[in-house]
């Protein structure tokens, strides 16, 4: 599958479409760039980038690990010479 993506600043009012794209079913998908997240402000993030609080929210979201299977035997290998 072809695509076609580019990054246009101060978008003009006509955008023109690569000629391998013309006189066919696409779809254009327009993404402001300028626009500040819905959930308000910018998350405020720590040195490594996570989200202030981020472990301490999601750690213990997995009660306990799932129910292992008994795994087989180890199949005996030829020693490497």
């Amino acid at each position: 599958m072809n695509f076609y993506r580019e990054t246009i600043k101060d978008a003009p009012s006509v955008i023109s479409i690569p000629k391998e794209f013309r006189n066919r079913d696409v779809e254009i998908i327009i993404l402001p760039l300028d626009e500040k997240p819905e959930n308000g402000d910018a998350v405020e993030v720590d040195k490594n980038g996570y989200p202030i609080g981020f472990f301490e929210t999601t750690a213990g979201s997995l009660p306990d690990f799932p129910d292992r299977e008994p795994q087989p035997m180890q199949s005996e290998r030829e020693e490497i010479e």
